[in-house]
């Protein structure tokens, strides 16, 4: 698709591409990895929770790394004693997390291990988690920065991530996770379309 949208820098279908598809493979089908992909996701409930815990890198949450449960969990110190946020890990450095954030520390925050795994799938990119977590911070801490410090261009970590400062902006204009999920709506529906002539398996 990027090659034949013509994203690249070099223009449209300028990647010489061999694309070798799956047999007995569909859209429906749920695989179980047998290798985890990086040192901080080793666990299928972790691959499905880092859609959204991603969005928390480079701001006051930390995601776990440094603990046995990376994207699993969710905290930080700057937490302490704020209403549901009672589940605590202390990040230490690890083989894939050598000076993980908040080294040393003990972070106030939720676990996240045992919503089914069903649910994870289904709310895809969670608002109520990011907003759930900015709102308590921002309680506790009205003067400091949830989303960390920008770039010399103004942007932070967020923007990248989300490819805009849209979301950004959103939560912290108090729209709600309903109005944030139908926010994207029309632009999912047109990339569902735009996709289409690039499918290699059944919808």
């Amino acid at each position: 698709m990027i090659n034949g949208e013509g994203w690249l820098s070099s223009g449209k279908d300028s990647c010489e591409l061999t694309v070798i598809p799956c047999e007995n493979y569909d859209h429906n089908m749920k695989v179980r990895l047998h290798t985890a992909p990086s040192p901080n996701l080793r666990s299928m409930q972790a691959v499905y929770l880092y859609p959204t815990l991603c969005f928390f890198e480079n701001t006051v949450i930390s995601v776990g790394r440094g603990t046995d449960t990376p994207f699993e969990i969710y905290g930080s110190p700057y937490l302490e004693g704020a209403s549901g946020y009672g589940f605590t890990f202390t990040p230490e450095s690890t083989q894939g997390a050598k000076n993980p954030q908040y080294e040393g520390m003990i972070c106030y925050g939720r676990d996240l291990e045992d919503i089914p795994e069903e649910d994870v799938i289904k709310n895809g990119i969670d608002p109520d988690i990011l907003l759930d977590a900015y709102e308590a911070f921002t309680q506790a801490h009205p003067d400091m920065d949830f989303f960390g410090k920008p770039d010399k261009k103004g942007r932070y970590f967020i923007d990248l991530l989300s490819g805009s400062d849209e979301l950004r902006k959103n939560i912290t204009s108090g729209m709600t996770a309903s109005e944030i999920r139908l926010s994207w709506q029309s632009d999912k529906e047109r990339f569902i379309i735009q996709r289409r002539p690039y499918l290699l398996y059944n919808e």
